[in-house]
C-alpha cells in the first residue's frame, strides 16, 4: 500500500481470486467510445467514487493517485471470469504487456457508492468501500499534454466536490 493515498499495486497473480471488480472513469464507460470492448457481461455497474487525481486530454483521460474524490463505474464481475476481463483491460491500457513500457499500470484501489440525494451521503463510508482494480497512467501526465480536472467548488449539496471525465466543459 503506498501511505497516505489508498493505492495499493496489488498483485496479479494472487489478487484475481479476491477482487472482482473494475474502477473506470474514461473511455471504458458505458457510452463512450471503449465502452462495448469488455469480454464479458459484467454482474452489475454503479457509480461509485474513489481517490485520485484526474487528467484530461483531448483523446483520453488519466488519473494518478491523489485526494481528489473521482467519480466513474464500478463493473463487478464472477472471480472466474477476473482472469479474461484483466487480459483484456491490460491490452487495451497497456498495462502489462511484454517487452513494451507501461501506458498505465493496473493498481487495487478502494472506491465508496455514491448516492446522489445529498450531501450526507458523499462521504468515505466504511459500509459501502470495496476494493477495485483500476489503471494509473504509469508517468507524468502534464509530460504528455494532459491537464489537471480540478474539482468544481460550485457542486453545492455535496459534502466534497467530485471531479470527472469527460468533463462538462468539453465541447
Amino acid at each position: 500500500m503506498l501511505k497516505g493515498c489508498g493505492v495499493n499495486l496489488g498483485n496479479p497473480e494472487t489478487d484475481v481470486d479476491m477482487i472482482s471488480s473494475v474502477f473506470v472513469y474514461g473511455t471504458l464507460k458505458r457510452g463512450q467510445c471503449r465502452g462495448a470492448m469488455w469480454p464479458v457481461q459484467p454482474l452489475s455497474v454503479s457509480v461509485v467514487y474513489t481517490h485520485g487525481t484526474l487528467f484530461d486530454r483531448h483523446d483520453y483521460p488519466a488519473m494518478t493517485s491523489g485526494t481528489d474524490d473521482v467519480v466513474g463505474e464500478k463493473w463487478d464481475f464472477r472471480p472466474e471470469q477476473m482472469p479474461r476481463v484483466l487480459e483484456v483491460l491490460d491490452a487495451i491500457e497497456g498495462a502489462n504487456q511484454p517487452r513494451v513500457p507501461d501506458l498505465y499500470r493496473r493498481v487495487v484501489v478502494t472506491t465508496w457508492d455514491l448516492c446522489e440525494s445529498g450531501a450526507a451521503e458523499h462521504r468515505a463510508d466504511a459500509e459501502t468501500s470495496r476494493m477495485s482494480y483500476t489503471y494509473h497512467y504509469a508517468s507524468d501526465p502534464e509530460d504528455d499534454g494532459f491537464t489537471r480536472i480540478l474539482p468544481d467548488q460550485s457542486d453545492e449539496g455535496r459534502v466534497r466536490p467530485c471531479v470527472q471525465w469527460p468533463t462538462t466543459s468539453r465541447p
